[in-house]
């Protein structure tokens, strides 16, 4: 099979939906990309194809193919034709990994239920996360995985980059200015694009330790100095809004605190993975899950129109969506037999003459539209 066959195969294996536009959230997890997938499908609806994928591991597990890298499959697409765009997200370090640490918490960190990891004291806590501060999250997929030649830089005034590359356009956002993501990504698309609240730690059973430790954690001043030299920051933040974030930190701080080394965090990793006993793959987290079957689609306009009133949506996944039609149906059913019933018992010689039930005019729809 040639380079150009397998590519095709694997596009064929990540996108049940094709389309000439596709949209590649390729991004480190915790930085608010799910938001923006279910976002995205939501908005653009049948217009797009829409994939969510971190790394080629993620690549792999979905496809099986190991030989293709996500950058070979989004220059395929661009070669055929296909209008191609590909978003990446900064976060701030530490919040980046506060989420991606209380993500694993329960399988990997402590091997424990949420339930019984929600009572532990932030001590605790705090004291396993520092040990694993440095390791945590810290790479760009803008500046590390999309391999430009001459990287944009960022717009402070518009609030993003948008840098086109042979026919290829990538764009990088900022979680911080996410409250402004629905008119930043409507000007980039040229479409309408609502922004949906969508999967969270907060909202998790973890949640209510999450928020405290948030509040209550401070950080090892040794740390503090570490992020005054991140070269991210100084790439997608301005010299003022990295003081302000600096300072923020500065009056939530302590002593300082010796990480694992390498060698300690990657024996630690080796023991997590060996006794870990909850399986923490996450399955149809999104709000809306890209299936455009007719129910699912028209369950999507109308969960774009509450999104757009600021309502709080509802989750498209074609198996519930399917499932609430079916109850829909069986509930009128109902309501007719029971119609029936009471003609039947008011009307008895009538009824006894002409047996044939009848659908009353409040009733005579096409159940199945």
């Amino acid at each position: 099979m040639s380079n150009h066959q397998e590519i095709s195969t694997i596009v064929d294996k990540l996108f049940s939906y094709k389309s000439d536009k596709y949209i590649f959230i390729y991004t480190p997890p915790k930085v608010g990309s799910t938001t923006l997938v279910s976002s995205l499908r939501m908005s653009l609806g049948a217009g797009c194809s829409v994939i969510h994928i971190h790394d080629e591991t993620m690549l792999q597990v979905l496809t099986g193919i190991t030989n293709i890298s996500i950058n070979d499959i989004i220059k395929y697409l661009s070669d055929i034709g296909k209008t191609v765009y590909v978003i990446d997200v900064y976060r701030t370090p530490i919040e980046r990994k506060m989420s991606e640490f209380f993500e694993k918490i329960s399988p990997y960190h402590f091997n424990n239920s949420e339930d019984n990891i929600n009572r532990y004291s932030i001590k605790r806590v705090a004291d396993r996360f520092n040990k694993l501060f440095p390791h945590l999250e810290n790479g760009d997929h803008y500046m590390d995985k999309y391999n430009l030649p001459n990287p944009a830089q960022f717009d402070f005034k518009k609030k993003y980059l948008v840098q086109n590359v042979n026919n290829i356009v990538y764009v990088k956002l900022r979680l911080c200015d996410s409250s402004i993501w629905g008119e930043i990504l409507s000007t980039i698309f040229g479409s309408e694009v609502v922004i949906v609240s969508d999967y969270q730690s907060s909202q998790k059973t973890i949640g209510d330790l999450y928020i405290r430790f948030k509040n209550e954690y401070q950080l090892p001043v040794n740390f503090l100095e570490t992020i005054r030299n991140c070269n991210q920051m100084r790439l997608y933040y301005s010299e003022e809004e990295r003081k302000q974030y600096l300072d923020m930190w500065a009056v939530k701080t302590c002593g300082p605190i010796t990480p694992y080394t390498s060698e300690e965090f990657k024996f630690y990793i080796n023991l997590c993975l060996e006794n870990q006993y909850i399986n923490d793959i996450q399955a149809e987290h999104y709000i809306d899950n890209g299936c455009f079957c007719r129910l699912c689609s028209s369950k999507r306009s109308a969960m774009f129109l509450k999104a757009k009133r600021g309502e709080k949506t509802e989750r498209i996944v074609h198996t519930e969506v399917v499932n609430e039609r079916k109850q829909t149906i069986n509930n009128k059913i109902n309501e007719i037999n029971e119609f029936n019933k009471t003609i039947s018992a008011k009307n008895k010689p009538m009824y006894a003459k002409n047996n044939a039930k009848f659908i009353p005019k409040q009733f005579n729809i096409n159940l199945y539209q």
